[in-house]
């Protein structure tokens, strides 16, 4: 099959700069459908990067101004160049010679549409999570009134297949009208040999979150918590991986509470510096209040870190329902410090989740989820 990949963001040089799982579910899927297809991913241009290159047996075709990502809503500034991305994305893919289109974003999925009835052959939404009703409050009035829009044509103009990241995702799908039939579930995984190597844990409990930093995903829920641990056990330490627009108010809060010096904040880590950071990590924590699939708990998994994440239906569905780690209550920075402490304090209850939590990681692996998505690109190719 001649594969194209339409993402707005991908990662950049040979360190693997990861943004998010948007951009780690493209990599991942391009390296190894790229074993036995032909792959070609779109994505936008960021600083010190080629138009065109290969990696790991795909091509890339970056085809926008430069773009920064900040990981939060789009500015008024970036918004041309969004724009620019979407023209360019459609004209570079209808040139290509391709059986098949994949979005991965709304931007993305708009593209892969105009691409395919361009070129009369099958388009493919993989969808993360359906925003319709949340837009404004995640990613701003700018960002959400075109977020919102964009959802609203996708749907509309519909594609021939949806890839829904977990079953609350594809229930959601369907109440916003999508035919179930259109609708398939295929997870998220881990790269397990990423993991093999073996790093040092930190010499004193370290609780470690990987997140961007916007107000949905509660990030603030965890510093209160951390404090509330730290009163406990003093040798404590957070580490904080992810920018965003509420990184600064963030590094703030940590001050007034006397923290900055027991909190680290980290960004841009290269995909090796961030796997050594799970690894010598004790606890894996993330207290978001929406999330498509949440990748990093799994990559956590892998590298045998038990989490404590939030008990909103997705990590219940991701998660076996606490296999591996354990949930506490939305929205309460005091349970999540209860649990935490519970995971650090009861060594048992620690051994026994962190051999659960390597089991569970097992469930999800991109080779497997690679031949799930291969087999369903055929069934639609097959149909034209």
């Amino acid at each position: 099959m001649k594969i194209l990949l339409v993402s707005d963001f991908f990662p950049r040089g040979k360190d693997l700069k990861f943004s998010g799982g948007v951009e780690a579910r493209t990599f991942f899927l391009a390296k190894n459908l790229s074993k036995n297809h032909q792959v070609t991913v779109i994505c936008t241009r960021q600083q010190n990067t080629k138009p065109s290159e290969k990696m790991f047996g795909f091509k890339i075709l970056r085809v926008s101004p430069e773009i920064s990502y900040n990981s939060g809503a789009p500015s008024a500034f970036e918004a041309p160049k969004r724009l620019a991305f979407i023209i360019h994305a459609i004209k570079a893919g209808k040139q290509l010679d391709i059986d098949i289109v994949d979005g991965g974003n709304f931007n993305d999925h708009f593209i892969a549409k105009r691409i395919a009835d361009g070129k009369n052959i099958p388009a493919v939404f993989w969808y993360p999570d359906v925003f319709i009703g949340q837009w404004i409050k995640t990613s701003g009035f700018l960002g959400g009134i075109v977020g919102f829009l964009l959802e609203k044509i996708n749907l509309f103009f519909s594609a021939d297949l949806f890839i829904a990241i977990s079953k609350v995702t594809m229930n959601k799908l369907i109440v916003a009208g999508v035919d179930k039939a259109k609708v398939v579930t295929i997870p998220c995984g881990v790269e397990p040999n990423e993991f093999k190597q073996k790093v040092e844990k930190s010499k004193v409990p370290q609780i470690i979150c990987i997140s961007r930093l916007v107000s949905y995903k509660r990030v603030k829920d965890l510093i209160f918590a951390f404090a509330l641990v730290e009163r406990v056990l003093k040798e404590v330490r957070l580490v904080i991986v992810g920018n965003g627009p509420q990184k600064k108010e963030l590094i703030n809060l940590a001050k007034e509470l006397n923290l900055l010096n027991k909190i680290t904040f980290l960004e841009n880590l290269s995909r090796q510096n961030l796997i050594k950071k799970i690894q010598e990590s004790h606890i894996f924590a993330l207290p978001s209040a929406v999330e498509g699939f949440g990748i990093a708990t799994i990559e956590s998994a892998a590298a045998g870190v038990p989490y404590v994440v939030s008990d909103i239906s997705v990590f219940k569905e991701v998660t076996k329902n606490g296999q591996g780690g354990l949930l506490f209550n939305l929205g309460s920075p005091t349970d999540l410090a209860a649990k935490i402490k519970k995971l650090l304090v009861d060594k048992n209850l620690y051994q026994k989740k962190s051999e659960e939590v390597l089991g569970l990681s097992k469930i999800y692996d991109w080779s497997k989820i690679a031949l799930a998505t291969e087999k369903v690109y055929k069934s639609l190719i097959q149909k034209i």
